[in-house]
């Protein structure tokens, strides 16, 4: 320990999410920051990375030549102690440091990650988990088999119960890991008077994953799970990203190839509460309405195996308004969004819908495409 730093060594191969290390990371700290020192052939599970992040953490990595930098960046660091507390602005160090030689991933395999978030009522049949398995389903065929609070996970899947968790934590939050076939993720909820905040982030793999069809076809379908998903709850944003990683879909110090976004959901709430037309959306392919007619939310199609869908996400979230979409983000998502959703009345209609006879005619048969600058 230093003055700026808690410092937390690993000589594992597969750093987990364990039970004192998850105790540490939860506990907060306003002077020193909880630096993760490991070798470069260790690798962090989902869960590990996840909390580290969340916990304001770092991971540092000594190599072989003694040099010490950001694991998940690259960003050389002199020592541990600026680990501990990054330069600011405008600072310089006394003597620049080493640049390192980072090694390419090797052996790495197509996969897709999600991140989603989705409020919910807090009623008797309200169940959270259910965009993991839409998910994992359209992606890989395959479905979550269990999770924990940390690692390694000894919980079989069941949603009840994790709903259950979350509601005996109130108000405080809850961060479960997920782990299936193919799959590995996290699901954060909080559960508030104003109703539930879940968000999912997963990667899962691609199955032909050398195929760059593959790669389409299951973003298809994941756009599909996407579509049914804000038809029939009231998701606010999700972002699909392509990228390339390791089989056990952990993470290792080394450098993989660049991402690619290629899906950006635009959910009802962000929709009503922008006042977003689909004739502000600067993409070039069609964006496609979903949802319901009273609650529209929009499919904004990026990229794909073969095109970069970066300029198309810049472009996008420049057009919705960068610092309004910041601040909808950011948690806690139900009190920053309880005026939009008490005007529109938006969870009531979303519940009420669900519960009503699906072949009603507010519920439309097909969703409805359009291009830009369609009215």
């Amino acid at each position: 320990m230093t003055p700026r730093v808690v410092r937390v060594d690993s000589a594992a191969r597969v750093v987990r999410l364990s039970a004192p290390l998850a105790d540490l990371l939860a506990r907060r700290r306003s002077r020193r920051r909880i630096v993760l020192v490991t070798g470069e052939s260790s690798r962090l599970t989902v869960g590990t990375r996840a909390a580290l992040v969340h916990a304001g953490a770092a991971w540092a990595v000594h190599d072989e030549h003694g040099g010490l930098r950001d694991g998940l960046t690259g960003s050389p660091w002199p020592d541990l102690d600026a680990a501990g507390h990054p330069l600011e602005a405008g600072d310089a160090p006394a003597e620049p440091p080493r640049q390192p030689v980072l090694r390419d991933a090797v052996d790495t395999t197509a996969q897709l990650t999600v991140d989603l978030t989705v409020l919910h009522r807090d009623g008797h049949d309200t169940s959270l988990g259910g965009a993991v398995e839409a998910l994992a389903l359209a992606v890989a065929g395959s479905q979550p088999d269990r999770w924990g609070e940390t690692e390694p996970l000894r919980r079989p899947w069941d949603r009840w119960v994790l709903t259950q968790h979350a509601r005996h934590a109130a108000p405080e939050l809850v961060r479960i890991v997920v782990e299936g076939p193919h799959l590995s993720g996290t699901v954060t909820a909080r559960v508030t008077e104003n109703g539930i905040e879940e968000t999912t982030a997963l990667t899962v793999s691609v199955p032909s994953p050398t195929d760059t069809d593959a790669v389409d076809a299951a973003v298809e379908r994941l756009t599909g799970a996407l579509s049914e998903i804000a038809r029939t709850s009231l998701p606010t944003f999700a972002l699909v990203v392509a990228r390339e990683g390791e089989p056990d879909r952990s993470v290792r110090a080394v450098t993989y190839p660049p991402p690619n976004p290629v899906v950006l959901l635009i959910g009802a709430p962000s929709v009503a509460s922008l006042g977003l037309e689909l004739s502000s959306i600067p993409v070039s392919r069609a964006v496609t309405v979903v949802g319901r007619p009273r609650l529209p939310a929009y499919v904004v199609p990026l990229g794909d195996a073969s095109t970069s869908g970066w300029d198309a996400l810049h472009d996008t979230l420049d057009a919705v308004g960068p610092d309004r979409l910041a601040e909808m983000v950011s948690p806690p998502l139900l009190e920053a969004w309880e005026d939009d959703l008490d005007d529109h009345d938006l969870l009531h209609e979303s519940r009420r819908h669900h519960l009503d006879d699906p072949h009603s005619p507010d519920d439309p048969d097909s969703p409805e495409e359009a291009h830009p600058g369609a009215p």
